[in-house]
């Protein structure tokens, strides 16, 4: 069947696209601009590959810039080659680095054993090395941290463009060499015998350099000392393994005999690196990138254009292929694009080639300009309802901005009118309606005499407190009788009236209980207490189940993350740390949650990279948004060797993102602009729109507005403000995320558990066994690895160290730390010394599956399904003989294993086999294997250690699928939703407010 898939679609190729699929051998350069099939090429050339070579799978290498981007990639491999396809090695950089970290753990002295370090973190750093006196220059007296944010973004500027401390150096050595041709002093004229301002302008930059280099180097220093590495450290020692560690080098230029990127107008100088390093065995390797330079948003453009030019310069005999046939837009689209960024001249005009539309006969491109943003946003409104009331499927709708806080205005206007929305950013939330009532809680604990504060959370719907006993107990606040003491004198409320005594008492009751709390507790236990019993977890997931939830959750991870690794031990810390967050401008993201496939969707021009709709919506497209502003540069580092930066003036960044923002549409586009906007600011249209060829553009007139406002049937949220959950957002996350062990046991316990655990992943802290079990699990791995290389046992104090560092890594207190190293360190001597004599020469450590299960169902033909396997044991010829789960807590007996006893559900049982299952859906004999093994690594107490060994049997591993099955087409169609919930679950008295 795959084969006959591959040939349908080679056909479908045209000319040029063929060529670049069938020009298997030898280094190719592919320019695909948008809709020309650039990911159709892509996996029918590594089809074509393993098609009429003896190559195996594991032998390619294909690497993009995107997590989207790499599944895709995948899952249109499998389309043609099967479940080969995930034997393939596709990955982003990054994802890529990760790999190779845990197969060379040796050659990454700097990042195994550390952390990444948090934005809050390297704020801390800089700080102190500012504050060592080395500085000057770059510590202004009126603002001392004002070069802090640039400092960071240059050092990763730097990291990104392979540009390290010495590399650095000799570019300054450079300049200065540079500077001494230079004439200094003015040797006639007025100025005459003053230094030249073009001299006294280079030697400042040169001295800027020098006090960042210092910076730089004592940034790498202190990040060292902590055991912390930047996000851009995976590729840069990924760059310094290669080249330290020959050995690591040879087994991967053995393994990868094709090497595909993708997106290379955006890989950076690093990552272009690490292909270069990689081919760099053969003269003419067997390297396919593909890009388009008009298309290069993540990286500026004259280090993106370096990239074309370097490969054909470095690859003799390079072979070349423009895709210029566009299968997305119409005509009239793709000039208008086009004129956009045309050049007659200069290295950049042999890549910018027109495109010619060979499937959508008729486009529009329109021009509004509206007197007002408001005016603008509700025509906006209007014209994706009238869209959505003709034969339009909403996600073929799109509205594509400039920034974050315009993707939050215009989701949350379309979702007040009715139109269902799917937001795509990454929100900052610091300033969040949700996050100021968390923080206006935790300041009413922490500041016990702040009567403002009070004053605030008492009006939150979520106490229950009647309007009318507010106003009582509020006017009757005086000097002498605070607010605080008021809530908590039953005879005073009698007296006032106030009729719902009892909610007045819960308030201060739970003040009262966090404020003793938080002298002794972590704080996100405090947290969790109070959001729970204010009732403002539960209004929130009755009300906005999914907005409120992302903010919640995100706190709590922030929360823990300061907890585990900057010793905040209270709510004052917590309070403390979201002021310094604000004060040096650092979001805190959490990104939006997709609610439903059929959606109208709003993003920034950066998300929308790789997407297609029918109808694009391009607002706001002003001035101080789109090119107004020119970034000042406050360092000169040069980063391109062949590339003048002059040839690319100040728009260039928002010109490709126009770029690509317009060439999203297939069938109508829509730009806009308007005179002033929400805060009364006069506005002016951006200057690019001087640049868009006028025929292929119409421009409409506003004059009149005649627009109807009335509310379709597209919903998320009803007339009456009740949330529905529809079915298929259901749908919609269980193809994305898959189906887990976990998961389906929450389900099988109770569909509502599945629903807020897996789905709404409502906010919860973890226990603390669980985050035992954590700490257990990962000392293991360590153990097993040391093993595994050196074949000896580690020696106690190594344990001891593995167990430290883990538990290190835990949101715990002090005290909590000290009981768990104690226990851990205990039931680990006992285990280790019972598990080395039995593991083989050959075991793997946590190793995770993505397999795919056929449903057989048109609507669901396939559900994927995802697990993390603790240990994988291997005989001497790589086949996989053993599969053993790692268990903390007391040990079960056998019967509570199986679900036979009164007290259990079958759940650890039915782990064993979904994991057999998996493994008969990888299709790599060496891992068909049906032996596994429950370990409990705590022993029991006569001192055994408990484990119990099962073969599972095709029957189970069927029954297991027939049930998945069921489980998966009940979540996609959302029948539970119309049952009541039951007993059992944990959520029901939050379910009642999802039925439908």
């Amino acid at each position: 069947m795959e084969d006959k898939a591959f040939e349908t679609a080679y056909k479908r190729l045209n000319l040029a696209q063929k060529e670049a699929v069938d020009t298997i051998e030898g280094p190719v350069m592919v320019v695909a601009g948008p809709g020309t099939g650039k990911t159709q090429i892509l996996t029918l050339r590594i089809a074509n590959i393993l098609k009429n070579t003896d190559t195996s799978p594991e032998s390619i290498l294909a690497l993009t810039f995107t997590e989207s981007g790499a599944r895709a990639m995948r899952e249109r491999l499998r389309s043609y080659i099967g479940a080969e396809a995930y034997r393939v090695s596709i990955h982003t950089f990054h994802g890529f680095a990760e790999n190779l970290i845990r197969a060379y753990p040796d050659a990454y002295k700097k990042v195994v054993g550390g952390r990444p370090a948090r934005e809050i973190e390297k704020v801390e750093i800089l700080e102190s090395i500012l504050e060592s006196g080395e500085v000057k220059l770059l510590k202004p007296i009126g603002n001392t941290s004002f070069y802090i944010p640039h400092i960071s973004r240059s050092i990763s500027k730097m990291k990104q463009e392979y540009i390290t401390p010495d590399n650095f150096s000799k570019i300054i050595n450079e300049q200065e060499k540079e500077l001494s041709l230079i004439t200094k002093i003015h040797e006639k004229g007025a100025h005459k015998g003053k230094v030249r301002s073009e001299y006294q302008k280079k030697e400042k930059g040169i001295n800027k350099n020098r006090e960042l280099l210092f910076v730089y180097k004592t940034y790498e220093v202190l990040l060292e000392d902590r055991k912390l590495y930047d996000f851009d450290d995976m590729i840069l020692e990924t760059v310094s393994a290669l080249k330290d560690n020959e050995d690591m080098l040879r087994d991967l230029q053995e393994t990868y005999q094709y090497i595909l990127a993708d997106e290379h107008q955006d890989v950076n100088g690093s990552q272009n690196e690490i292909l270069d390093i990689l081919t760099s065995y053969h003269e003419q390797p067997n390297l396919f990138v593909v890009g388009d330079e008009k298309q290069a948003i993540f990286r500026f453009q004259g280090a993106s254009l370096e990239n074309f030019l370097y490969f054909e310069d470095r690859f003799n005999d390079t072979k070349t292929i423009s895709l210029t046939k566009n299968y997305r837009s119409g005509q009239n689209i793709l000039d208008s694009a086009h004129s956009l960024i045309s050049t007659d001249a200069g290295p950049a005009a042999n890549l910018r080639v027109p495109l010619t539309a060979e499937v959508v006969e008729k486009s529009d491109v329109e021009r509004r300009h509206f007197s007002h943003q408001a005016v603008e946003d509700e025509w906006l409104l209007s014209f994706v309802k009238k869209l959505a009331k003709t034969d339009v499927e909403l996600n073929e709708i799109a509205v594509i901005v400039r920034t974050n806080r315009e993707v939050e205005d215009i989701t949350v206007r379309l979702r007040k009118n009715g139109v269902a929305v799917n937001a795509s950013a990454d929100g900052d939330i610091l300033s969040h309606p949700v996050t100021n009532t968390v923080r206006a809680l935790i300041d009413a604990v922490i500041e016990t005499g702040n009567e403002e504060g009070l004053f605030k959370i008492l009006h939150g719907a979520y106490w229950n407190i009647p309007t009318d006993d507010l106003v009582r107990i509020f006017s009757s606040r005086s000097f002498n009788e605070p607010i605080f003491g008021i809530l908590k004198d039953e005879e005073k409320l009698k007296t006032l009236g106030v009729i719902n005594i009892s909610e007045s008492f819960r308030v201060t009751e739970v003040l009262d209980t966090a404020r003793k709390m938080n002298s002794s507790n972590a704080p996100h236990h405090v947290l969790e207490y109070i959001l729970k019993e204010s009732g403002y977890l539960d209004e929130l997931m009755k009300t906005d189940p999914l907005g409120g939830g992302r903010v919640i959750r995100r706190l709590y991870d922030e929360i823990e993350e300061m907890v585990s690794h900057d010793g905040v031990m209270n709510l004052e810390g917590i309070q403390s740390a979201f002021r310094s967050l604000a004060e040096h401008n650092i979001a805190l993201n959490a990104p939006y949650i997709s609610t439903n496939e059929q959606a109208v969707q709003v993003m920034t021009a950066h998300k929308s990279k790789g997407l297609e709709f029918e109808y694009v919506f391009v607002p706001h497209l002003v001035d101080s948004g789109w090119g107004g502003k020119r970034k000042a540069e406050y360092f000169n580092i040069p980063t391109t060797k062949k590339i003048n930066e002059g040839e690319f003036d100040a728009l260039d960044d928002e010109r490709r993102l126009l770029y690509v923002s317009m060439t999203r549409a297939k069938i109508g586009l829509q730009l806009s602009s308007s005179d002033i906007n929400a805060d009364g600011r006069e506005l002016a249209p951006t200057r690019l729109f001087e640049e868009i060829d006028e025929k292929s553009t119409e421009t409409k007139s506003t004059t009149k507005e005649e627009e109807s406002f009335e509310p379709i049937d597209a919903l998320n949220v009803i007339g009456n403000g009740k949330v529905e959950i529809d079915p298929v957002l259901l749908k919609t996350l269980l193809v994305e995320r898959g189906l887990s062990a976990t998961a389906l046991n929450n389900y099988l316990d109770s569909p509502w558990n599945y629903l807020y655990r897996n789905v709404l992943r409502i906010p919860e802290t973890q226990a603390l066994p669980m985050l035992f079990g954590t700490a257990l699990h990962n000392t293991l791995e360590k153990v097993t690895a040391v093993y595994s290389k050196e074949q000896k046992r580690p020696s106690d104090t190594e344990v001891k160290t593995f167990l430290e560092r883990e538990l290190g890594k835990l949101p715990i207190t002090k005290s909590d730390f000290v009981k768990l190293h104690e226990r851990g360190f205990e039931a680990l001597l006992i285990y280790i010394d019972y598990l080395i004599p039995s593991l083989p020469p050959n075991t793997k450590e946590e190793f995770a599956f993505r397999v795919s299960l056929p449903t057989g169902d048109k609507d669901l033909p396939e559900i994927f399904l995802t697990g993390k396997l603790d240990r994988l044991d291997f005989d001497e010829e790589g086949k996989l003989t053993k599969v053993v789960d790692y268990k903390s807590g007391k040990p079960k007996t056998k019967g509570q294993i199986e679900g036979t006893t009164k007290d259990s559900n079958g759940n650890y049982k039915r782990q064993l086999v979904f994991y057999a299952l998996l493994l008969s859906l990888y299709e790599d004999e060496r891992y068909q294997c049906r032996e596994s093994m429950l370990s409990f690594i705590e022993a029991n107490p006569s001192g055994e250690i408990k484990e119990y060994s099962y073969t599972v049997t095709d029957s189970e591993i069927e029954e297991l699928k027939e049930e998945i099955i069921r489980v998966s087409l009940e979540i996609a169609n959302g029948a539970f939703l119309n049952a009541p919930p039951d007993a059992d679950s944990m959520y029901a008295h939050l379910a009642e407010s999802l039925l439908r």
